[in-house]
């Protein structure tokens, strides 16, 4: 998004707001598309921004959803029920109870425990349906199952009439080395043809999740896009095992399209230190490795004047009233204003979900989608948050 645009748009929207380019967020799947051909599938984890789902909905295979609210917004949005990945860890009857009734089993759910089974094979012989199902393998931590108890479950399904067993599902975390994902790839495969040979069963895909890795801050040695899907293309080629692979993707589709822009509302010096408070926080500012504002993202000033002033050191907090919210640290800035604005980019991926939202009861950011034809859409206005954090006595 060029920066006359985010000028504009900050002219006409205010802050704190969030801004995603709907043209960059496109450009980036066109890439990803580009470099995978037919390799794999593309599965958008929503969790990065489910304000994106609509949009990508032409461009993605699949939507991995990990919670009850996250699939109703994907029912709201008129996402087909065939494309959605129920995953998550905490699944109760009623929630899959809700979600079987909105989308009539269409899709398909993942197994992270044997009691995910029990609750998803209970709720098939019930209400007489059948659905397909991916286990979760772990990579040691809380979420899916270790192979012994894979294993098991696997065994009870093979008998099961109503879940199917589709394939193996697998994430080990974000920003991975590629070696690692080699690594994990080549296991895969061995293990899925070892299921197989065991087992006699058929497994058609592999969910996985490569983790790839993303820019955030100044320093930070960017990697090549296209030579990293690349090199995956070249892995995913070589995993063997199954009928088909299909990536998931939230922070490697999302982060570039999105910037945030807070303004000034107040500068002081206190003993010596220069002091800037603007009207967002760390509440609404989320980099993965963000450290206490030690760390500068990639940002951009604007300043009311253009003079030439010369810079000094600055430290930029937030709104909240916590030690904690430091978005900036020492940071060489002219000198600041109220009225300047910060723009923070890359952060179309955990910024608008991932902060404390709730925290002081401040409003939401508003929320602008960006296309050169389209120009300008809001799609969220500033949202109160102290509604949330009330009660009424009962009546």
């Amino acid at each position: 998004m060029e920066l006359e645009s985010i000028k504009e748009g900050a002219a006409k929207y205010g802050s704190p707001t969030y801004f995603f380019d709907t043209d960059m967020l496109k450009a980036r799947i066109g890439l990803i598309r580009k470099k995978l051909g037919n390799t794999a599938g593309l599965c958008y984890a929503m969790k990065a921004n489910p304000f994106l789902v609509r949009e990508l909905d032409p461009y993605v295979d699949r939507f991995e959803v990990c919670s009850p609210g996250e699939y109703e917004i994907c029912h709201e949005a008129g996402i087909s029920p065939d494309k959605i990945v129920v995953s998550g860890v905490n699944k109760t009857y009623s929630s899959m109870e809700r979600i079987m009734e909105l989308g009539g089993c269409g899709g398909i759910f993942t197994i992270e425990s044997p009691n995910h089974y029990e609750i998803l094979s209970r709720l098939c012989r019930e209400k007489r349906r059948n659905i397909k199902a991916l286990i979760r393998l772990s990579s040691g931590n809380q979420f899916g199952v270790d192979k012994k108890t894979l294993e098991d479950i696997l065994r009870r399904m093979t008998s099961d009439e109503r879940v199917e067993l589709r394939g193996i599902h697998f994430y080990s975390g974000t920003q991975k080395k590629p070696k690692k994902a080699e690594k994990e790839l080549k296991e895969l495969g061995e293990y899925m043809k070892y299921l197989s040979g065991t087992f006699g069963v058929h497994i058609e895909e592999l969910e996985y999740g490569p983790g790839l890795s993303f820019p955030y801050f100044e320093g930070d040695a960017p990697p090549d896009a296209d030579t990293e899907l690349g090199n995956l293309c070249l892995m995913l080629k070589e995993t063997a095992g199954c009928d088909k692979i299909n990536i998931e993707l939230g922070r490697f589709i999302a982060a570039e399209c999105g910037y945030y822009v807070t303004s000034v509302v107040d500068v002081k010096v206190t003993e010596g230190n220069n002091y800037c408070i603007v009207d967002g926080g760390i509440h609404q500012l989320n980099y993965y490795g963000q450290l206490m504002g030690m760390k500068k993202p990639h940002m951009r000033l604007v300043r009311k004047t253009g003079d030439e002033a010369e810079e000094m050191s600055w430290c930029v907090f937030g709104s909240l009233c916590t030690v904690n919210d430091v978005i900036l640290k020492d940071a060489k800035f002219p000198k600041l204003s109220q009225g300047d604005y910060f723009i923070f980019e890359n952060c179309g991926a955990y910024s608008v979900t991932e902060g404390m939202s709730l925290f002081l009861s401040r409003d939401l950011p508003q929320i602008v989608f960006y296309s050169k034809e389209n120009g300008f859409r809001l799609v969220r206005g500033f949202t109160p948050t102290y509604v949330i954090n009330s009660y009424e006595e009962d009546k």
